[in-house]
C-alpha cells in the first residue's frame, strides 16, 4: 500500500461544491446581481482609462436571447475598454478571492471581494473573450470550474475576431453566460423599469460619459439604461463629526420630496440615503427608519472615503499575517458583507455611522409627519363609530372562540429569551449548517426559526426576505413576512419559515435577509430515514401526556402492522373518566404515511376538571388495544380579546391595513380601493361619503381579510409543519376564515 507523504504546511483547499455554494449565495439565482457585477468590471476598466488620460466610448452593450423553458439562455455583456491579455485574465479570472481589481492598491476599484465576474458562473458556462493590443484570448469557466483558454497561445486579432465580438476597433470584453434553463431572465420591459434604479449602479447610469445599452434579441429591441436623481429640497448639508474614529470624514445631504416614493425593497427602491464611497455606492437606507411612512418623502447621499480605509486596511492585516492580523479595536472585522449587500452592521463602524445618519434623518421625519398629523381629516363618523364598537364584541368573541380550537396558538407575548442571550448580533437561521447541508427528508415540511438580535429595538413592520436558489425543486412552504414575536425590549425578535421537496438530492441554498442582516442555509433533500421503532399493533406517541384545563390537546396514535391493511382504517376512542372527554367524536381515523407498515392518526382530546387524571383507550379490529395516561395540571386563562378597529387617513402602501399591536387594527383609509368610496371633501374640510354604505362595505371587507389572515398564520403553525396544509388547504381555510367573518362584519357595518 503506497503512502501519502503528507507535509509539514498546506492550505486549506475548497471543493469544487464550497465555490459553487459561494458563488450561489453571492448571485442568489437573480441574473441582474450577474449584470451589476460584469456592469461595475466594465466601469472600473474605462475610469483606469480616464485615470490615464485615454478617450473613451464609455460604451457598454448587453444582449439578452431568451430561449424556450428546458434550454440555455444567453447574456453577453460587452464593452470597449481596457480590454485583457491572456496573463491579465488568468489573474484576474482564473482565481477565487485574489485582491487584483486595484482598490488593493488605493485606485477607485469596486472590486472589493476578489470574487466579481467569476461568481457569474452561478448560472451556467461562461466564456470571457478579450481584445488587448490587436491579441484576443478566449477563457471558458466551465460547470467543473476548471478554467481554460481555447488557444495555448493568443491569436492575432482579425475583422472576423472584430465581427464576432461587436468590437470594431481597439481594445474589449465580451463576457457570455450560457444561462441555464432553472434560472429566470427577467422580461425586457422590467428590465427597463427596475433595473435602471438599481441602487448600486445609479451614479454609472447617470454618467453621462457612459452609454449602456439593452438589446433583447429575440424582439430585436434596443433601450438605453439611464437614472436621474430626484430633486428635492436640501434640508442638511454638513460635515459629520465621528468623534470614535477621529480620521474619519463623513458628508450627510438629505432632500425632502413633497410626495412619497413607493415603498419597495432594495435593490430598486428610489427613496432612501444613498452611503457612498470613492470606490460605490454600498447602501441604500432609512436607518432603520424604513416602517415610518413618511421617511420616504426623503433621499440624499451619506458619503465617507474613510470606508475605504478601513475596508482596505482589514485586507492589509489578513495579507501581511494572517496568522495574527491583530485587527484593532475599531476595526475587527470585514465592513462589508461578503454576498455585497451593504455593510455588516455589526461593525463599530456602521453602527456609528448609521446611528449618527439616523439621529440627524429621524427628526426631519418627525416634524413632517407632524406637519401632516395635524391636516389629517377624520375617516370616521359617531355612527361609523359605534358599528365598529359593536363589531368588535361580536367578532371577537368568535375570534377567540377559534384560537382556542387551535392547539399550537402562538398568542401574543415576549420571548422567553434563554439560549438567545448568547446569540450574537446578526440574524441566525436555526437549524444552522455550515459545509454539511441540512437534511430535508423528500416529501416532508421541515421548519427552521429566524433569530435576530439588534443593538436596538427592531422594527416590527420591516419585512422579512426569503431567497431560494433552487424553487423549482425546493418550495417554501410558509414562511414569515413580519417578525412574529419579540423579547420585551424588542432587541430580539423571532419567526419561521418552512420548506419542502419532493425530490431526492435537491440542493438549495435559501438565504434570509432582514435590514442589512443575512444568513445561509445549505439544504439537501434525503429520503426518510428508517421507522421509528415503532412497537407492532396500535400505540400512542407519548405514554403520559399533560393538559390544561380546557384546552384542547393532540394525540397521536400509530398503527404498525406488515399485513395488508387498508389505507385507511378507523380506531374506537374512549375514555375512562367523564372530564376527560374526546373531541369530534370517538373515531380517529389512521392513513397510510410515506413510511412503510406505518399508519398515523389524531384524536382531539380536553380536560375540564382541575387535577383528574385518566385514560384514553384505542381499539382496531385485529389488534390488542393500547392506552395513554392523560393529566390535567394547570388553569388556562382566558385570553380576554378586545379588537379595536380604527380607520385613518393614511396610506399603508400595497395593503389596506396595518396591526399595532395584536388587537388594534389601523385601516388605511387613503388606500386606493377604500379612498374612491369616501368622496370628495365638503366646504367644512370634511369627506361627503364616510356615511355611504359603500365606504362601509369595503371596510367589513377588510376586516374580514384581516382577521383570516390572522388565523391563517395560527393554522400554519399548527399544521402547515407537518406538511397538512397545501395551497388548496390554505386557500379552503383562508375563504373559509373570511366568509365568516365578512358576514359578522357586514352585519354590523352595512
Amino acid at each position: 500500500m503506497n503512502k501519502i507523504k503528507i507535509p509539514d504546511e498546506w492550505d486549506l483547499g475548497a471543493t469544487r461544491r464550497y465555490k459553487r455554494q459561494n458563488m450561489d449565495s453571492a448571485m442568489r439565482g437573480k441574473i441582474e446581481r450577474g449584470l451589476v457585477e460584469l456592469i461595475t468590471n466594465s466601469d472600473d476598466s474605462y475610469r483606469e482609462l480616464e485615470e490615464n488620460t485615454k478617450q473613451i466610448s464609455g460604451k457598454m452593450r448587453i444582449e439578452i436571447g431568451r430561449r424556450k423553458k428546458g434550454q440555455t439562455s444567453n447574456v453577453i455583456v460587452k464593452d470597449r475598454a481596457t480590454g485583457m491579455n491572456k496573463e491579465e485574465m488568468y489573474q484576474k479570472l482564473g482565481a477565487l478571492g485574489e485582491r487584483t481589481s486595484g482598490f488593493e492598491k488605493r485606485k477607485m476599484r469596486r472590486g472589493l471581494n476578489g470574487r466579481g465576474a467569476r461568481d457569474i458562473a452561478a448560472f451556467g458556462i461562461v466564456h470571457f473573450e478579450s481584445i488587448k493590443d490587436e491579441e484576443y484570448n478566449h477563457l471558458i469557466i466551465p460547470l467543473s470550474l476548471k478554467c481554460h483558454f481555447t488557444e495555448p497561445y493568443p491569436k492575432k486579432v482579425t475583422q472576423e475576431i472584430r465581427k464576432k465580438l461587436g468590437i470594431p476597433r481597439g481594445n474589449g470584453t465580451k463576457v457570455t453566460i450560457e444561462v441555464d434553463s432553472r434560472f429566470k431572465i427577467p422580461l425586457h420591459e422590467r428590465l427597463i423599469k427596475d433595473f435602471s434604479r438599481y441602487y448600486s449602479l445609479r451614479d454609472i447610469f447617470s454618467n453621462p460619459k457612459r452609454e449602456i445599452l439593452i438589446v433583447d434579441i429575440n424582439k430585436n429591441r434596443k433601450d438605453h439604461f439611464f437614472y436621474n436623481y430626484p430633486i428635492g429640497e436640501i434640508l442638511f448639508d454638513e460635515d459629520l463629526l465621528i468623534t470614535e474614529y477621529p480620521d474619519a470624514k463623513a458628508h450627510l445631504i438629505i432632500r425632502k420630496h413633497s410626495t412619497p416614493f413607493e415603498q419597495k425593497m432594495l435593490p430598486y427602491r428610489e427613496g432612501g440615503i444613498l452611503v457612498k464611497s470613492a470606490v460605490a455606492i454600498h447602501d441604500c437606507t432609512y436607518f432603520g427608519l424604513e416602517s415610518e411612512s413618511f421617511s420616504w418623502n426623503f433621499t440624499g447621499e451619506l458619503y465617507c472615503e474613510f470606508i475605504d480605509k478601513l475596508i482596505c486596511e482589514y485586507d492589509d492585516r489578513e495579507e501581511i499575517n494572517p496568522d495574527n492580523p491583530n485587527h484593532p479595536v475599531n476595526n475587527p472585522m470585514r465592513l462589508l458583507s461578503p454576498s455585497r449587500d451593504g455593510f455588516l452592521l455589526e461593525h463599530p463602524f456602521a453602527q456609528i455611522l448609521y446611528k449618527k445618519g439616523k439621529d440627524i434623518l429621524q427628526p426631519f421625519i418627525e416634524k413632517l409627519k407632524t406637519s401632516k398629523e395635524s391636516q389629517k381629516r377624520d375617516v370616521t363618523s359617531e355612527n361609523l363609530d359605534k358599528k365598529l364598537n359593536n363589531l368588535s364584541k361580536e367578532i371577537s368573541k368568535l375570534f377567540e372562540k377559534k384560537i382556542k380550537e387551535l392547539e399550537d396558538t402562538i398568542l401574543p407575548g415576549a420571548i422567553n429569551i434563554g439560549i438567545n442571550e448568547t446569540l450574537s448580533i446578526g440574524l441566525h437561521i436555526i437549524p444552522s449548517s455550515n459545509e454539511q447541508p441540512i437534511p430535508v427528508e423528500v416529501n416532508q415540511v421541515k421548519t427552521f426559526s429566524i433569530k435576530i438580535k439588534h443593538y436596538e429595538a427592531l422594527d416590527e413592520l420591516l419585512p422579512i426576505v426569503i431567497d431560494n436558489s433552487n424553487p423549482e425543486n425546493i418550495k417554501i412552504v410558509k414562511s414569515s413576512t413580519y417578525l412574529e414575536r419579540f423579547s420585551e425590549d424588542k432587541k430580539i425578535g423571532m419567526a419561521t419559515f418552512a420548506l419542502k421537496s419532493s425530490k431526492i438530492g435537491a440542493e438549495a441554498l435559501i438565504e434570509v435577509s432582514y435590514s442589512g442582516y443575512a444568513d445561509l442555509l445549505y439544504l439537501k433533500v434525503v429520503e426518510p430515514p428508517p421507522p421509528a421503532e415503532l412497537p407492532e399493533g396500535l400505540s400512542f406517541e407519548k405514554p403520559l401526556y399533560h393538559l390544561k384545563i380546557n384546552k384542547e390537546k393532540l394525540l397521536i396514535l400509530y398503527l404498525r402492522t406488515d399485513k395488508k391493511v387498508s389505507n385507511r382504517i378507523i380506531a374506537d376512542t374512549t375514555s375512562n373518566h367523564p372530564e376527560i372527554v374526546i373531541k369530534g367524536g370517538e373515531k380517529c381515523i389512521l392513513n397510510r404515511t410515506n413510511i412503510p407498515e406505518i399508519l398515523k392518526g389524531k384524536i382531539r382530546v380536553q380536560g375540564r376538571q382541575l387535577k383528574v387524571k385518566g385514560e384514553i383507550t384505542a381499539r382496531a379490529e385485529g389488534f390488542p388495544p393500547v392506552e395513554t395516561t392523560l393529566v390535567v395540571e394547570e388553569h388556562l386563562l382566558t385570553s380576554g380579546v378586545q379588537f379595536k378597529f380604527e380607520p385613518v387617513e393614511e396610506n399603508f402602501g400595497s395593503v389596506r391595513y396595518k396591526w399595532e399591536n395584536p388587537y388594534f387594527l389601523k385601516i388605511g383609509a387613503e388606500h386606493f380601493s377604500i379612498r374612491k368610496y369616501l368622496g370628495n371633501l365638503t366646504e367644512e374640510g370634511k369627506y361627503q361619503g364616510i356615511d355611504n354604505p359603500l365606504y362601509h362595505a369595503v371596510l367589513a371587507d377588510v376586516i374580514a381579510e384581516a382577521l383570516a389572515f390572522n388565523i391563517l398564520e395560527k393554522t400554519f403553525k399548527k399544521e402547515g409543519q407537518e406538511g397538512m396544509l397545501d395551497y388548496a388547504s390554505a386557500d379552503l381555510y383562508y375563504h373559509r376564515e373570511f366568509s365568516e367573518f365578512l358576514i359578522i362584519s357586514h352585519k354590523h357595518l352595512v
